[in-house]
């Protein structure tokens, strides 16, 4: 029976890669369920969607230069915009509830000064649309948590040296992640992505904690999402590498994040680049007809053979 067992293995495997596909981080930059809040400039590179209130001065949509972002609400708040100084470089900002704001920039090219931030069409769409994402995420953590494919930690090195190429996954405490003078390296193998399951209800980055070791680089932080599935309170200190996903947790930082990040609510400062996590788990992890044709016409050799072997 093991060889049933691995070989029904490696085909799951296969399968997951086939049925991948992007879901909402790899669209959104910034995606929060409850409110923006911080005590300096915050600047968000991409899109963003805030289930609550935006209250922060900030610059949204610096690197959305595609045409396709003009004249669309790249920028989507479901309750109050306060913000003392709020530059929107491409696009719109739409808001649901009221807006109060200082100084306003519109960078857009052809559009209008003061002109960029405008009341929602549809407040309860965007709010919808909100919760897909809250389902859909916290089934991507669900998976993430209890996928079987996963690489050694040792001390402070992360490596995984099998022979995966789509996803592989580390398990570690927050506590450890989180260590005093950690400074972690990342070795993914030849596999495309990597999760890095973060358990703990109550993190905090002491300061001292760097992600500049080797495997944490430009090339790699799409490739990268630290999945805080635990997580209700998260401050990662004074920077971090990678996208974030931590549906239920106040996020606070005091530097940037390259990466994207999905989170309950976000404090502190700093900026927000644009990396995206492009991958997706299947929505079912049933083998694609081609690939279940094969694992029949597999265990029928073997069940051939030892027929042979009777007789």
């Amino acid at each position: 029976m093991k060889f049933y067992s691995k070989f029904a293995a490696a085909l799951g495997v296969a399968s997951l890669s086939a049925m991948a596909s992007a879901g909402p981080l790899s669209d959104y930059n910034l995606i929060l369920f409850g409110d923006l809040n911080t005590n300096s400039n915050v600047k968000v590179y991409g899109q963003a969607v805030i289930g609550g209130d935006l209250k922060s001065s900030g610059e949204f949509g610096s690197h959305l230069t595609d045409s396709a972002f003009n004249a669309t609400n790249n920028v989507e708040v479901i309750g109050n915009v306060n913000s003392p100084n709020l530059t929107i470089q491409n696009g719109y900002l739409g808001y649901g509830g009221t807006k109060t704001i200082g100084n306003l920039n519109c960078n857009e090219s052809g559009l209008p000064q003061n002109s960029c931030v405008r009341a929602l069409d549809d407040v309860t769409a965007v709010s919808d649309k909100l919760d897909s994402f809250y389902d859909v995420l916290s089934a991507e953590s669900d998976f993430y948590r209890s996928f079987g494919l996963t690489g050694d930690v040792s001390g402070t090195t992360l490596s995984y040296g099998g022979l995966a190429t789509d996803l592989v996954v580390f398990n570690i405490a927050g506590a450890d992640l989180f260590a005093n003078n950690a400074n972690w390296q990342l070795n993914f193998g030849n596999a495309a992505n990597v999760v890095i399951n973060v358990s703990g209800t109550n993190l905090s980055n002491p300061g001292s904690v760097n992600l500049s070791g080797s495997g944490f680089t430009n090339s790699t932080y799409s490739n990268i999402l630290w999945n805080f599935y635990d997580a209700t309170s998260l401050n990662l200190g004074n920077g971090w590498k990678g996208n974030v996903l931590a549906v239920d947790a106040d996020v606070k930082i005091m530097n940037d994040i390259d990466g994207s990040l999905a989170a309950k609510s976000y404090t502190g400062s700093g900026q927000i680049h644009h990396y995206y996590w492009d991958y997706t788990p299947p929505e079912t992890e049933v083998p694609e007809p081609s690939i279940l044709i094969l694992l029949m016409a597999g265990l029928g050799m073997l069940g051939l053979g030892r027929l042979r072997r009777r007789q």
